[in-house]
């Protein structure tokens, strides 16, 4: 009597595709993508914080090193909700009155940390319309332009207690 624990035949190849280690190798470089894109975006933006080094601000030409001229005031502009700006008090409407008087301004001052704008959107602003108040600040001549946002006075002070 033939034992039923062996077996004599061989089994069949196996024709189908091993899709295992095509899956595994997918998704290792799906999560090295997702990793390694923000670090890419990132990477492409050019940003400056406010606290950059002033080591690297070159000689002004015509300027004593050792008595430097004082700066002048910062020009800051406040972007309301409605598109409108507000400069000292000032309402200017649209991006031509910006113009109007944003252009002289800098033209008056010397290229370099003098020609910063900032540049102060209401938080209902629409991000759309602060962006084209950066790219009309720009097309002025601005060397830079930095978003702040001022602190509301009527607000309660954060960390008092």
């Amino acid at each position: 009597m033939p034992s039923p624990y062996l077996r004599r035949d061989e089994p069949e190849p196996i024709a189908e595709v091993n899709v295992v280690p095509l899956a595994d190798v997918s998704l290792v470089l799906l999560i090295i993508v997702l990793t390694l894109s923000p670090m890419a975006s990132q990477a492409m933006l050019r940003l400056r914080t406010a606290a950059a080094k002033t080591a690297d601000r070159a000689p002004i030409p015509g300027e004593d090193p050792l008595q430097p001229a004082p700066p002048l005031a910062v020009l800051a502009v406040g972007l309301t909700p409605a598109g409108d700006f507000v400069e000292d008090g000032r309402l200017l409407s649209g991006d031509a009155a910006l113009r109007a008087w944003l252009l002289p301004e800098l033209a008056r001052r010397s290229p370099g940390p003098d020609r910063r704008v900032f540049l102060s959107p209401d938080l209902d602003a629409s991000n759309g319309r602060v962006v084209a108040a950066v790219e009309a600040i720009r097309a002025c001549g601005a060397s830079s332009v930095a978003l702040v946002q001022v602190a509301d006075p009527s607000a309660p002070a954060a960390g008092g207690g």
